[in-house]
């Protein structure tokens, strides 16, 4: 290399031949299956519904349910690119069809059970895939699948069991479900169109699955179920490796010509060539190799045997020997023995090595995380507006840069306006400057960065920047003072990637997309430092509300979460009724107003410079959209903060710090763009008073969100703004009083999904139980079925289980003190359960397990999670504002027994008793207590169970 930066003629002769190296050759795969699941009701009457799925959505695989009598010529004229399977039924209306598109290569499994039908489809590793049509009157159990599951292997039907209504059924069917490890994958609508119930699903062992429900209309009684499987296909067929050794040695070379060049040379046009040269350097120190030729390095010794008993067995082949044929079989044997142990001894060393810096724990993640990775469906194409699809990436490309460049275009204002067209009144802080960034600030801020693989619109990583030696960061601190004494920015930290995912269908419109934006490497850097920053500057002025908990430190979600489920349940055990405004602004970051966003920063008092700045960072941008390799034109940006920005949601929170100030008599909570608004009727009137004074005040709350959605520019995404009634009275008004914003119709739902918590209209947490328990179910389904390099432990699947499992259950942790005895009992025994199936001792007594392992119970768990929950709420704000909820129920109880009197509130049998949610937290570590849920043992009792367990 430094013979070729020598010998180069110039830099961009030397930099245009180092770009040739390290590309990655060879088609780009498909990452997964889109499969269709319907239950047709008779498939003679559903011919067209199906074709017309297809052609929308390019299945894969279509299993139909219930078909009746198949016509197999018109089914082979009608799907001429697919290939068939059928297995009958129990009756002339039963029968299960799959088809599987032609190039996939597959092979049916016998299977004599009536409407269950299982194919293997041949990829790098197997996949098993069942059918199946369960009716209520079917004459098989669920034990008769066990012979058809497989490690991977996933099953789609109509199972006639929805899991949140039939207990017993559910019950029965989890029951086997867990015994041959499989997880239930669940749609979030109803798939029966005769009744609210969830029937049609899937189950999935050892990958990852996704469905949803198709909202088309149909003739059936069951509506299209339409599943993802994450297959682990190969990305390409070639991939780069790079030597970042050589990487980080040629940087070092080379740090005194950027030295100079940095200190001569215009700033814009030095890190134009900075970058062009870095990706010149990482191409040259790569290099493409065939995934198909990769092999795992193992000892020389048993490469040795290995060959050695190949040779011999083609050998005793030629010869006949039965001599030399069984000692080729010892020679294989014991290379095999050799090699399992090789693979425990490298296991264990991953799972040790497996938090510490270096390639090590980097290969032990990227080979794990990939098992867990949630499959979405790839971009496959684009429907007009005429109704045809299109498949060309060029085609796409434009098709969405003409959709975000609309979205993104600059809004339509009325003019004069008060956050630019007022008077800017002086602040004493005007004139203060942006502190300076130093040379140690900038490498405390590396250190907390992840080294993700995404590649900005210059070709620059994450992982690239990590590797960059420290020395360069004294070159990019000048960079980064300057921009900040100047308002200066690169016209590279401009530029944006955009690549898009479907947030649903494979064929969609651009509208149905979600867009990943993949900023300038170097900027996010910059970005860091001055938010941090911009935070001091909020805290000194006090600009953010107490309501506002999103992306501020110091402030927790489960906070924000007990603190509405505390204002709810109060102003319930006032006999009011309460509506709960749940409100979903439209594309939140992607609104904001740029020049009205300045303004009022500006009239906020936020001084001059930070102000200048924001401006240059929100100005002049541009995006390309990436499909497949293929960019769109470039296009401007006039409004909406960058995503992927860790400034853009603070400057959204700082936009729409007053927002609060705009909804009279509510309550708000706010977690960035989530804001859930409570209001309650009068109290001390009657019911009926009560609930008309609480429509007059919703109408009331529209008309000032609306108002305030127009002034600040944010519009609202009216269809997922929906409202929640509560209140202790058992009947609810007939009807719910009508609620409209901007000329659309607000809902009423009976729960919504808050912050990830599942609140109901009762404040009941068995919904939110259960479906935790399900995503648990999914994740320990994974982790049974991984092996790493065709090896497993019961230390890997621990450590899997701490780090894929227990989020979910600390997830929970917030609302246990909520909880009945019987829930929290009844989490104690699924916690064990799961932990015990993942360690593959589920026979084992809770105790003696807790006992053998030193494993916790969960309440200790969560107990200690409530011990350093009150430490950090003890230094914090939100810690201020729960307590502050203790004391005022205080009060409202002293009121209520009479010991405190409120002037014109008259206390009434009404007014029932209420224990805030701090208090009942308190009671509940109380009586929990601080010892340890581990039982102990005698040694001889234990050494007597081992050596006589059929006494105990």
């Amino acid at each position: 290399m430094v013979e070729e930066w020598h010998g180069a003629g110039s830099i961009s002769s030397c930099l245009h031949q180092w770009s040739t190296f390290g590309k990655q050759l060879g088609p780009m795969h498909y990452s997964g299956l889109q499969v269709l699941y319907f239950n047709v009701q008779g498939v003679k009457t559903r011919w067209n519904e199906v074709t017309a799925l297809t052609l929308k959505y390019q299945f894969d695989i279509m299993i139909l349910g219930e078909v009746g009598s198949v016509d197999f010529a018109v089914l082979e004229a009608t799907f001429i690119s697919f290939q068939s399977c059928y297995q009958a039924g129990e009756n002339s209306h039963d029968g299960v069809l799959i088809l599987i598109r032609n190039g996939l290569s597959f092979s049916r499994i016998k299977c004599t059970t009536p409407n269950v039908i299982a194919i293997d489809i041949h990829l790098e590793n197997d996949l098993r895939i069942v059918g199946l049509y369960a009716p209520a009157s079917k004459t098989w159990d669920w034990e008769d699948l066990t012979p058809q599951i497989t490690p991977r292997s996933v099953i789609f039907g109509d199972f006639n069991v929805d899991f949140d209504q039939d207990k017993n059924k559910a019950g029965d069917l989890l029951k086997w479900a867990d015994q041959v490890g499989l997880a239930p994958y669940v749609t979030d609508a109803c798939t029966s169109r005769r009744s609210k119930r969830k029937i049609d699903y899937a189950f999935s062992s050892g990958i990852q699955v996704t469905v949803d429900t198709y909202e088309g209309s149909t003739r059936s009684d069951h509506k299209p179920v339409i599943g993802f499987i994450s297959c682990e296909y190969n990305e390409t067929e070639y991939v780069s490796k790079t030597s970042w050794k050589a990487f980080d040695m040629f940087l070092s070379y080379a740090y005194g010509l950027w030295e100079l060049y940095w200190s001569t040379n215009d700033m814009n046009d030095t890190y134009d060539a900075f970058i062009q040269w870095l990706v010149a350097v990482k191409a040259r120190c790569s290099k493409s190799i065939l995934k198909k030729k990769a092999r795992l390095s193992i000892p020389k010794d048993i490469q040795e045997l290995l060959m050695q008993g190949r040779d011999l067995a083609c050998k005793a082949s030629r010869k006949g020997c039965i001599y030399l044929r069984e000692e080729a079989r010892r020679l294989r044997s014991l290379a095999r023995s050799k090699l399992k142990t090789f693979r425990q001894d490298q296991l264990t060393k991953h799972l040790d090595n497996r938090h510490k810096p270096g390639n090590g724990s980097l290969l032990y993640w990227n080979h794990v995380k990939k098992h867990f990775r949630v499959g979405s469906a790839r971009l496959r194409g684009f429907t007009r507006s005429d109704g045809e699809v299109t498949k060309d990436s060029e085609v796409m490309v434009e098709a969405a840069a003409d959709f975000y460049e609309k979205l993104f275009g600059e809004p339509a204002v009325m003019r004069p306006h008060p956050y630019v067209d007022t008077e800017i009144p002086v602040f004493t802080n005007q004139h203060e400057p942006i502190p300076p960034v130093t040379y140690p600030e900038i490498l405390k801020s590396l250190s907390g960065r992840l080294k993700k693989r995404s590649i900005d619109a210059h070709g620059i990583s994450p992982i690239l920047i990590g590797h960059i030696p420290n020395t360069y960061w004294h070159l990019m601190s000048k960079l980064y003072n300057y921009s900040f004494a100047t308002c200066f920015m690169p016209s590279r930290f401009k530029d944006v990637r955009i690549i898009l995912l479907a947030k649903k269908d494979a064929i969609c419109t651009p509208d149905l997309t979600r867009p990943i934006a993949l900023l300038d490497s170097f900027l996010k850097v910059q970005e860091r430092l001055f938010l941090n920053r911009f935070r001091s500057v909020l805290k000194d002025l006090g600009i953010l509300p107490d309501s506002q908990s999103g992306f501020r430190p110091g402030h927790r979600l489960q906070t924000r979460v007990l603190l509405l489920i505390e204002q709810i349940s109060s102003y319930m055990s006032n006999s009011s009724p309460v509506a709960t405004v749940f409100v979903d602004f439209k594309s939140a970051f992607d609104q904001i107003w740029f020049e009205g966003c300045i303004g009022k920063l500006r009239r906020m008092g936020i001084p001059l410079a930070y102000v200048n700045w924001i401006q240059a960072w929100l100005l002049g941008r541009r995006c390309t959209i990436e499909i497949n390799g293929k960019r769109s034109r470039w296009f401007s940006v006039m409004r909406g903060g960058p995503q992927g920005s860790c400034f853009t949601p603070t400057l959204f929170i700082t936009y729409h710090a007053d927002m609060g100030d705009f909804l009279p008599s509510t309550l708000s909570f706010f977690f960035a763009d989530d804001l859930a608004a409570v209001l309650a009727g009068q109290m001390g009137v009657r019911y009926t008073d009560q609930c008309m004074d609480l429509e007059r005040r919703l109408s009331i709350l529209f008309e000032y969100l609306e108002y305030y959605s127009i002034l600040s520019v944010q519009p609202i995404n009216y269809s997922k703004t929906q409202a929640m009634w509560s209140a202790r009275a058992v009947a609810y008004p007939d009807p719910m009083p009508r609620l409209g914003c901007g000329g659309q119709e607000i809902l009423w739902v009976n729960s919504y999904k808050y912050l990830g918590y599942l609140i109901t209209t009762k404040l009941g947490w068995g919904k939110i139980i259960n479906r935790t328990f399900m995503k648990i179910r999914q994740q320990a389904a994974i982790i049974n079925s991984i092996k790493f390099n065709g090896a497993t432990s019961r230390g890997l699947r621990r450590s899997l289980f701490s780090t894929f499992i227990i989020p979910f259950f600390t997830w929970v942790y917030a609302l246990h003190p909520l909880f009945t005895d019987h829930q929290r009992s009844r989490i104690n025994r699924f916690y064990y359960t799961v932990l015990k199936r993942t360690l593959r001792c589920l026979q084992w007594n809770n105790h003696l397990f807790a006992y053998a392992f030193d494993e916790r119970s969960f309440d200790d768990n969560c107990y200690a999670y409530w011990m350093k929950y009150l430490k950090v709420l003890s230094h914090s704000l939100d810690g201020f504002l729960l307590i502050e909820q203790m004391y005022l129920n205080e009060h409202r109880l002293a009121w209520r027994d009479g010991n405190r009197p409120i002037r014109c509130l008259r206390r009434s049998v009404r007014f029932v008793q209420h224990i805030d949610v701090f208090s009942r937290a308190m009671e509940w570590i109380s009586n929990h207590g601080t010892a340890d849920s581990i039982a102990i043992f005698d040694n001889e009792d234990i050494i007597c169970l081992a050596e006589f367990p059929e006494s105990f």
